[in-house]
């Protein structure tokens, strides 16, 4: 396996904390905070829903955030709460994909670097998926317990995971 930047955590606490702060800013209180990134041997797969978005290029990173449903359905009331669309699963499905791609989209332009494009894949988002890691990889977790639940981050590096 080859090391990307991404191994790094404190780069990875740098990138991803911030974006995950602001994403779900609606369900926090003001104590309530994302753990830094740590280094983990799996991945948990005891939620209820994972977005997921992968990030390529010069290196190689998949994100995924895995919610329980309590906490992804609260959030996405919250940002379609002005609009007046009707809440359903459909409805949590874009707003959770919105949200890992607004966070793969300006995590990709805080690694670009050098002129060195990095592609984002389309959003993808699973309800009660198992995942696992495909091959080596380097797993780091963030996570933050909220009201309705727990949210779980992860950044998996070479972006290499099996769904089932």
């Amino acid at each position: 396996m080859s090391e990307t930047p991404l191994a790094d955590v404190a780069l990875t606490d740098t990138v991803f904390l911030p974006l995950l702060h602001t994403s779900f800013k609606p369900l926090l209180h003001a104590e309530q905070q994302f753990s830094g990134f740590t280094v983990v041997p799996s991945i948990s797969s005891t939620r209820d829903i994972c977005a997921t978005i992968s990030l390529t290029g010069p290196l190689s990173i998949m994100v995924l955030l895995v919610l329980d449903h309590a906490a992804a359905w609260k959030l996405m009331q919250h940002e379609i709460q002005s609009l007046g669309l009707e809440e359903n699963d459909d409805m949590l499905e874009a707003v959770l994909g919105e949200i890992i791609n607004i966070i793969g989209g300006n995590a990709t332009a805080k690694l670009a670097v050098d002129g060195q494009h990095i592609h984002l894949s389309l959003p993808m988002v699973l309800q009660a998926a198992k995942l696992r890691p495909a091959g080596r990889v380097c797993i780091q977790q963030s996570q933050v317990n909220t009201d309705f639940g727990v949210v779980e981050a992860y950044c998996v590096s070479p972006a290499n995971l099996c769904f089932s």
